[in-house]
C-alpha cells in the first residue's frame, strides 16, 4: 500500500545541548517497542528556562551497526516570572489525502517553519480514520495513516525544529462523533487512544496546562476519553472533561496569576454550529454543561478560547456570558466546508471565513503594557483577521480582510 513505512529492529538515543554551548547530556540507548510502531519517547531532564536547545536522535541496529540520525531543536518555555514575548499557532483537521502539496504535505507547516512560531498546539483531527484511501478499520491501517502523513517533507522540517502539544479528536482516535466503548471496524476504542498515545508527544494525563512566562499560561484539554455518549439525555450528569478534568480546568484556571489565559479545547464551546451537530459544547446535547463554562470562562475577562474540529475559521462572543472564542479552521483550503451563516449568527459570530489555515496567539508587551493578539492567518500567512485584548479584558477588534 502507498506510504506504508514498516518498523525495524533496534534502539535509540537522544543527544542534547543549550544551542549557544555547554555540556551535551545522553539519554540510554533504549530499544524501541515493536508493539508501538517501534517508537518509543523519552522525557529529557536538566533543562533550563527560556533556552534554545539543539537536539540529535541516533538509531542503531541490533548488532550495533550505527543507523540514520535526524537532527533538530526546540525552545524551553521562559520562567514564570519572566514578561517574554511568546508566538504560538492553533491548528486541527489534517488527512492525508487534503493536503495542498501532493509532494511535500500541508502548506501551512512550511508556511510556521518560516514564520518560527515557539511552539504549536494541535487541537486534534491529524488523521481520519473513517475517511477512505484507506478506511482504518484496523490497528495496522491507522498506523499506515500516521506513518505517511509524517513522513512528507513540510511535517517533518517543522516538527524537528519546533515544540508541539498534541490532543485528540475523534477521527484520529476510532470515528466520527465517537465515545468511549465503541468500535470501528476491528479498530477498538483502547486500541485508538493507544495508537495516538504512541504517535505523538504524551504527558501521563491527556490534560495539561503549562505556563510561557509572566504574561500567558495555556490549558489544553481532553474531550473524548471521559464523555458521556451523545445520545444520553443532556442534564447535570452528562459530560464531555469527565469530572476530574473540569475540577482541575475550573480549579487551575481560578488559580493562575498569568496576565492573559489561553484554553485550547479541541471542539467549540461557543460556536454557533450546525442544528444537526449533537457532539460539542455548542450543541443542545451538552447544554447543561456548556453553560456552566461558559457562565465560568466568560468570568474570566483576560481569558480567551481557541478551538479546533470546525472546517471554518471564526470569531464569536456568546452574548450571554461574554466568552470569547476563536476557531483556527482546517490546514488546508479544500477541507473548509459545512456551515453556511444562518440568521442571527451575526449576534454571537463576529468574524466567519470559510477556508483554510491557522491561528497565532501571542503574548507581548507594547510600551511596557501587556498585550494578546490574536490573528487568524490564511494558509499562506497572510493575516485575514486580528483582534487585540488588553490585560483587563477590553478588546479591539480589525477591519476585517
Amino acid at each position: 500500500m502507498h506510504g506504508t513505512l514498516p518498523g525495524a529492529r533496534g534502539s535509540v538515543r537522544v543527544l542534547y545541548r543549550p544551542a549557544a554551548g555547554g555540556a551535551e547530556r545522553a539519554t540510554p540507548w533504549a530499544e524501541v517497542d515493536p508493539t508501538r510502531d517501534h517508537t518509543r519517547q523519552f522525557s529529557l531532564g536538566a533543562l533550563s528556562p527560556g533556552t534554545a536547545y539543539v537536539v540529535r536522535v541516533e538509531s542503531r541496529a541490533p548488532d550495533g551497526k550505527p543507523g540514520a540520525a535526524v537532527t533538530g531543536g526546540f525552545r524551553t518555555a521562559p520562567a514564570a516570572s519572566t514578561p517574554t514575548p511568546v508566538r504560538f499557532a492553533v491548528i486541527t483537521c489534517g488527512d492525508y489525502p487534503r493536503r495542498d502539496d501532493p509532494a511535500n504535505g500541508h502548506r501551512i507547516y512550511d508556511t510556521l517553519h518560516r514564520m518560527q512560531v515557539d511552539f504549536l498546539v494541535h487541537t486534534g483531527d491529524v488523521e481520519y480514520y473513517d475517511k477512505p484511501d484507506p478506511w482504518a478499520t484496523s490497528a495496522a491501517l491507522a498506523r499506515v495513516k500516521w506513518n505517511r502523513l509524517f513522513a512528507l517533507p513540510f511535517p517533518r522540517t517543522f516538527y524537528n525544529h519546533t515544540a508541539a502539544y498534541f490532543t485528540n479528536d475523534d477521527h484520529d482516535l476510532l470515528k466520527n462523533d465517537c465515545w468511549p466503548g465503541q468500535t470501528y471496524g476491528s479498530l477498538t476504542w483502547e486500541e485508538g487512544v493507544a495508537i495516538f498515545a504512541e504517535q505523538t508527544p504524551t504527558s501521563p494525563l491527556p490534560y495539561r496546562t503549562f505556563r510561557h512566562g509572566r504574561d500567558l499560561q495555556v490549558w489544553v484539554i481532553e474531550g473524548r476519553r471521559y464523555r458521556s455518549p451523545n445520545s444520553a439525555p443532556d442534564g447535570p450528569a452528562k459530560t464531555i472533561l469527565g469530572p476530574a478534568q473540569k475540577a482541575w480546568l475550573l480549579r487551575t484556571i481560578a488559580e493562575s496569576d498569568a496576565t492573559f489565559k489561553v484554553l485550547v479545547t479541541p471542539t467549540p464551546i461557543v460556536g454557533p454550529d450546525r442544528d444537526s451537530k449533537n457532539d460539542n459544547h455548542a450543541n443542545t446535547g451538552f447544554r447543561h454543561e456548556g453553560d456552566e463554562l461558559r457562565t465560568f470562562l466568560g468570568r474570566q475577562k483576560n481569558l480567551v478560547v481557541t478551538c479546533g474540529d470546525r472546517h471554518w475559521q471564526y470569531f464569536s462572543v456568546d452574548p450571554a456570558t461574554g466568552t470569547r472564542e476563536f476557531g483556527c479552521g482546517p490546514m488546508s483550503d479544500v477541507h473548509a466546508g459545512g456551515y453556511k451563516p444562518q440568521p442571527g449568527d451575526e449576534a454571537v459570530q463576529k468574524f466567519f471565513r470559510l477556508l483554510g489555515g491557522f491561528l497565532i496567539v501571542s503574548a507581548e508587551r507594547v510600551d511596557g503594557a501587556p498585550r494578546l493578539m490574536l490573528r487568524h492567518h490564511a494558509v499562506d500567512g497572510t493575516v485575514v483577521h486580528e483582534v487585540a485584548m488588553n490585560s483587563s479584558g477590553g478588546i479591539q477588534m480589525a477591519p476585517r480582510r
